[in-house]
């Protein structure tokens, strides 16, 4: 599974925990060189008293960097300068309405009502009954900016990048990639993970699967490019993913927690994922294909058939828009993955044809076969033998 994080959300993160830990001068560094603000409030509770209080200096420091639509923060900035014209806090009053952009739009877009406020600011006595008409009182227009202001903030939960890094250790000590029970160190502790991500001598076991059944077994499989994933492809037609450390079933995939695997009519005999790890192709014995999302367990795309006989051999090419299989049929195919049209099917081998990889830089496909050749694609534009194997060689 790959999974998207917008860099802007990763200085978010950063700049939490600097604040929540004091170190107020590298937040505002770090902000004003990033130009990222954080756009959330940690206690709905607190932040919904301090507008209650009238605390306006601690409530205008959080939405500022707040995204908040112009409309309500014209509400709040109007209500802090009357009650500021009501504390006979002139100066201040005088600083917001014509020195911020809240108070720039209500002059462009209502001018009466900006006039009224400059208005207000230039009597000598107000009534508190002229500020709050009908029935309004200052508590109550209190309570309705605090309720309008809380619909539009994100809460986010305090110690959220310690947070996300304790889940991180704890999802690899499930998946077996750290040891477990034990303290671990970020920084000293790198010895212990170069040990367990090193490689295992060939000639030891290092994790069996069982398969249910005397009559299952793996007809093929593959590991995914990024480690994560190993998957199996068995005779009953299932596609499983596995722990490959453990040898255990992947339960953190929803479906196969579910028993809602992947699976195919007919013996499951090639797989292969894209550069990404997120998809899987399939093949098997009946000529069909498949494209699966690994995350969720969901067939994107069947090529019912795709070849005549069984799918020996499939790979995605580098940005997994198409398919390139092989078959018993003795041919070469390219598939579209958006259309499932067939893009060009090649001919030419005298028996089945094993194998078809492309080469590291995608602009070649060699396919090896029964017949003792091994042909080679190039350019996608012809389709010539490359090596010829005899009996003898």
């Amino acid at each position: 599974m790959s999974v998207e994080i917008e860099a802007e959300d990763v200085i978010r993160l950063i700049l939490q925990f600097l604040k929540e830990n004091q170190f107020e001068e590298t937040a505002a560094t770090l902000e004003s060189e990033t130009s990222v603000k954080i756009d959330t409030i940690q206690n709905k509770e607190q932040f919904i008293r301090e507008i209650k209080q009238g605390e306006w200096d601690i409530v205008l420091r959080h939405v500022v960097d707040l995204k908040i639509p112009a409309q309500k923060l014209i509400d709040l900035y109007e209500h802090i300068i009357l009650e500021l014209a009501e504390l006979r806090e002139l100066g201040a009053a005088r600083t917001l309405l014509r020195q911020t952009e809240p108070m720039y739009i209500l002059k462009q877009k209502f001018p009466e009502r900006y006039l009224r406020l400059e208005h207000t600011l230039s009597r000598t006595s107000l009534d508190s009954r002229e500020i709050y008409p009908n029935g309004m009182t200052k508590e109550k227009r209190r309570q309705t900016i605090a309720q309008a202001l809380i619909n539009e903030v994100t809460i986010v939960e305090p110690s959220r990048l310690m947070t996300l890094l304790g889940d991180c250790i704890k999802w690899q000590q499930q998946q077996g990639l750290l040891p477990v029970n034990e303290p671990f160190d970020l920084f000293r502790d790198s010895d212990k993970v170069q040990a367990i991500e090193q490689d295992a001598f060939v000639n030891y076991g290092y994790a069996n699967i069982k398969f249910p059944g005397k009559n299952t077994y793996a007809e093929c499989t593959a590991f995914s490019p990024d480690g994560q994933y190993f998957a199996t492809g068995s005779v009953d037609g299932f596609i499983e993913i596995w722990n490959h450390l453990t040898g255990k079933l992947r339960k953190d995939l929803e479906y196969q927690a579910e028993e809602k695997l992947m699976a195919m009519d007919q013996s499951v005999i090639c797989l292969n994922f894209s550069s990404n790890s997120e998809l899987l192709v399939s093949g098997s014995t009946d000529g069909k294909i498949a494209i699966w999302r690994v995350h969720s367990g969901f067939c994107q795309r069947r090529y019912s058939p795709a070849h005549s006989q069984g799918v020996t051999a499939v790979c995605f090419n580098k940005d997994a828009t198409e398919i390139l299989s092989c078959s018993y049929d003795h041919t070469v195919k390219i598939h579209e993955v958006k259309s499932g049209k067939l893009v060009q099917s090649f001919e030419g081998h005298k028996a089945f044809v094993n194998s078809v990889v492309y080469t590291s830089e995608y602009t070649r496909a060699i396919s090896a076969s029964s017949d003792g050749e091994v042909r080679v694609k190039h350019g996608f534009l012809a389709f010539a033998p490359f090596v010829v194997l005899t009996q003898n060689e």
